[in-house]
């Protein structure tokens, strides 16, 4: 008989290694690998240093086409189009750094884009004489057409890459990314994800994607599935392999797509193989059960702060996945200062973790739902907030 699966919410903390007393609503940053996926890394460690040479040479390559072949059926591609990388900022930049850019070319972003990756476009555009394009998608949105009217809007004939976030990482956007896809296919136009909010967050299918028109999809392990820090993962379309290279140009280049990932050098790989570990507890912590928890603790999160707080979301609830914004109810200037001054208020004062930017005007949380928060966590950080701006707290909406 199948064990069942846990209840979700505090008593699932056990789970994780977090500190006394903290109320932690940041799980989308870095993620938080649970007890028993780092336990799972040590042991690969300890494998490791029982026989470097052994393991380096002959049992790495096996066990680690292993594990990429596992990621790459849970989110539905195959094996040999997908390697490991450090993080999705490695292999956006392994994208990036492989294509060949002439003067006057476009790539095409929203104004909604993750600054590491504006800095890698920024060079490498500089270095190419190519422009880079900003698509202004609104925010607070409205619909999926608003997104899409304004990235296709903004193509040209120039444009020879779109880069998409699945999941916006300030805004919590989910963006359509295939009929995008399928629009820039129409176009000739390569398209290039940044899926760092992807797997784990939301269903994924790489292998449809790849018919959609999507070129590369650049994904992390540890914001949301679970794996530990340190583990991204590039998938390509078999179509253009032949045309990227990694960022570490190792011994085994040369060899083949995967092979000249698969070794950058000597390294931790540690976070990669335990990959496997992390989808087999997400297992039993309930598969796709999880999404639909943290969908719905998100969305009623948001509603309860837009409540309490008389403010506004960052689109329709239903929109958001386990990520959501709402916009605090703050006067003032909407400054990068004034948005660290209030989380450090909350995480030193109040013992809560959560992720407050300035956006379009205004200072917004973004808050992240998983299986150990509950909507206790939400009417914590609602009354903190209103204690620190000084207003009066009312009847929680949970």
């Amino acid at each position: 008989m199948r064990n069942p699966v846990p209840r979700y919410g505090h008593t699932l903390r056990d789970q994780w290694q977090f500190e006394p007393g903290i109320t932690y609503l940041n799980h989308g940053a870095f993620g938080a690998p649970s007890i028993p996926v780092e336990e799972a890394a040590r042991r690969w460690r300890d494998q490791t240093a029982a026989n470097p040479t052994a393991f380096f040479e002959r049992q790495l390559p096996g066990v680690l086409r292993d594990s990429a072949q596992e990621l790459a059926s849970h989110l539905g591609g195959a094996g040999e189009d997908l390697v490991f990388v450090n993080n999705v900022t490695a292999g956006i930049n392994a994208v990036l750094r492989s294509l060949v850019l002439m003067p006057g070319d476009e790539v095409v972003v929203t104004n909604h884009l993750y600054i590491s990756a504006r800095r890698t476009l920024d060079f490498v555009c500089e270095r190419a004489g190519a422009r880079l394009i900003f698509a202004d998608v609104p925010f607070p949105v409205r619909n999926e057409n608003d997104i899409v009217s304004a990235i296709v809007g903004a193509m040209s004939p120039r444009t020879r890459l779109v880069m998409l976030d699945h999941v916006t990482h300030e805004t919590a956007l989910v963006l359509p990314i295939e009929r995008i896809a399928a629009r820039c296919a129409e176009r000739g136009v390569a398209v290039l994800i940044d899926g760092t909010h992807g797997p784990g967050n939301i269903p994924i299918a790489l292998g449809r994607l790849g018919d959609q028109g999507v070129g590369w999809y650049a994904g992390s392990c540890h914001n949301w599935l679970g794996a530990p820090q340190g583990c991204g993962f590039l998938w390509v379309h078999p179509d253009r392999q032949g045309l990227i290279r990694p960022t570490a140009i190792s011994n085994r280049f040369g060899d083949g797509f995967t092979e000249a990932f698969d070794w950058p050098g000597t390294s931790d790989f540690s976070a990669w193989l335990a990959v496997n570990e992390a989808l087999r507890h997400r297992g039993t912590l309930g598969g796709d059960k999880i999404l639909t928890y943290t969908h719905d603790l998100a969305q009623r999160a948001a509603g309860l702060l837009r409540d309490r707080w008389n403010t506004l979301t960052g689109a329709p609830l239903e929109m958001f996945t386990g990520m959501a914004t709402v916009a605090l109810p703050v006067d003032g200037p909407a400054t990068a200062a004034a948005s660290a001054d209030l989380r450090h208020t909350l995480r030193g004062d109040y013992r809560i973790e959560v992720h407050i930017m300035p956006f379009n005007g205004r200072l917004w949380v973004r808050l992240s739902a998983y299986l150990y928060n509950e909507i206790t966590d939400y009417e914590r950080l609602a009354d903190a907030v209103l204690e620190i701006t000084g207003g009066n707290p009312v009847a929680a909406s949970g």
